[in-house]
């Protein structure tokens, strides 16, 4: 598969340039392309002075290497050397382990290569979920890393629109309008289509056709629901389903702004469908995201006896376009993308903006005055380090009235406050209840990638 830049990459180059103390854990959802960065890494920062163990593909004979006790790390490079064939400089070649959570005692030995000197990475998929049944403990002393699906700027950048990528960072700062703001648009559009799982964007780049971009959704689709459904996971499987079968359903509600478990199955309760749901969320499928009723920091979940108050998102936009079941020309065409509902175009730009805060690290939660679904929401609201409270509201249309947006300035104590629709960039000011200004930022879509906490507090 074709290899495209990755912002993880510079989070490693800064790693090695520390000595690499600790060895890093890359995880994430599957086949979001940690194998390749880690392949990336091997050639690029240790000139192709790396080694691989797949443990994918050769299970019995790897867990060997780690059947001696795991903190002998001398004897696991000679056994990892022996077993390859080829031989390891200590402290210069990069071990990476793949797929380590297919073995417990190789997830185990990473602790021991703190402080070692010795340059170590293993990815793993599904570290969220498989760590639960095994004996011994999650490894300490390693740093974790998270790898997302591709944002919009890693697409622009795969996709050879690096210029407009930086143009539209340049442009979130000044707040001046982009000349090429219908272009950006467009790209836009299409990454809502494609979404960022690197197979996807690869499929896509090599032709420009649709067709194979849907066909390539369908494989991952299918990929997920085996894993949800494989007995191995002590879930109910057939739940976990129907929750990832029910996210277009959740998302397309005009009312009632939460997800619900009747909407999985009649009669659906949350005795039964938790487990599944944090399955499928702690697996990177999905991402949960709390109510808050709060205006000031801290910003904590609103809790109902049933704790019921959140919603759920696909964590690719690709796979959540594709599980509505609507053609990409019919989406991608301005004409026909109008005739389609209000609430499909709101749930599809709805989770793009998720998936995109996601990808910065950004912890937010939706916002409505005391649970009542009555008086209308706030899509985003985030808590800056500095104490800050930002509210996010996403439109998907040009018409980006929101009365629940005003009443949020008049009720909070925000400074900033930021609006994503398909308008062009833009700053104003509000007047809010204490008479003190608060900046408005407009951004458009495709900008998301820029939302962060320096943008949220300046």
């Amino acid at each position: 598969m074709a290899y495209f830049e990755r912002k993880l990459e510079r989070v490693v180059a800064r790693w090695k340039g520390t000595g690499f103390a600790r060895p890093l854990l890359i995880q994430g959802a599957r086949r979001v392309g940690k194998t390749i960065l880690s392949e990336r890494v091997g050639t690029s920062l240790f000139d192709d002075d790396w080694v691989r163990l797949d443990f994918q593909t050769d299970l019995a004979r790897m867990e060997a290497i780690f059947d001696w006790p795991t903190n002998d790390t001398a004897g696991i490079l000679r056994r990892i050397s022996e077993y390859l064939q080829r031989p390891i400089s200590p402290g210069r070649t990069l071990i990476v382990f793949d797929e380590v959570q297919l073995s417990e005692r190789a997830l185990n030995s990473l602790r021991f290569f703190h402080g070692g000197g010795q340059p170590v990475i293993a990815t793993g998929s599904l570290l969220g979920v498989t760590t639960r049944k095994r004996s011994l403990p999650f490894p300490s002393d390693v740093q974790i890393l998270e790898l997302h699906p591709m944002d919009f700027e890693e697409f622009l950048w795969a996709l050879d629109q690096r210029p407009m990528a930086q143009a539209i960072r340049e442009h979130s700062r000044s707040g001046e309008p982009y000349v090429r703001h219908d272009d950006a648009t467009e790209w836009c559009d299409r990454y809502t289509v494609i979404g960022g799982m690197p197979g996807v964007v690869a499929a896509f780049a090599r032709n420009h056709s649709f067709e194979d971009v849907a066909e390539a959704q369908l494989e991952i689709d299918q990929t997920y629901t085996r894993d949800m459904t494989d007995p191995d996971n002590g879930i109910s499987g057939i739940a976990a389903r129907r929750i990832w079968n029910s996210l277009p359903k959740q998302l397309l509600r005009a009312s009632t702004k939460k997800f619900k478990y009747s909407d999985v199955q009649r009669g659906g309760r949350r005795a039964g469908l938790l487990e599944p749901l944090e399955w499928l969320a702690a697996a990177g499928m999905v991402t949960i995201h709390d109510l808050t009723t709060s205006t000031q920091a801290p910003l904590y979940p609103y809790r109902d006896d049933a704790g019921s108050f959140f919603k759920v998102y696909c964590a690719d936009t690709g796979i959540m376009f594709r599980k509505f079941a609507i053609t990409a020309d019919a989406f991608l065409d301005p004409t026909l993308r109008h005739a389609l509902s209000s609430e499909f175009r709101g749930a599809l730009a709805e989770n793009y903006m998720m998936q995109a805060l996601v990808a910065n690290g950004l912890k937010t939660y939706y916002w409505m005055p005391d649970g009542n679904v009555g008086r209308g929401e706030i899509d985003f609201v985030r808590q800056t380090p500095r104490g800050s409270i930002a509210p996010i509201e996403v439109k998907s249309s040009r018409n980006v009235s929101a009365k629940t947006f005003s009443a949020f300035l008049r009720e909070g104590h925000s400074r900033i406050a930021v609006r994503v629709s398909r308008r062009d960039f833009g700053v104003s000011e509000i007047e809010a209840a204490d008479g003190e200004p608060v900046v408005l930022k407009t951004l458009p879509l495709y900008a998301a990638f820029c939302i962060d906490d320096e943008l949220l507090e300046r």
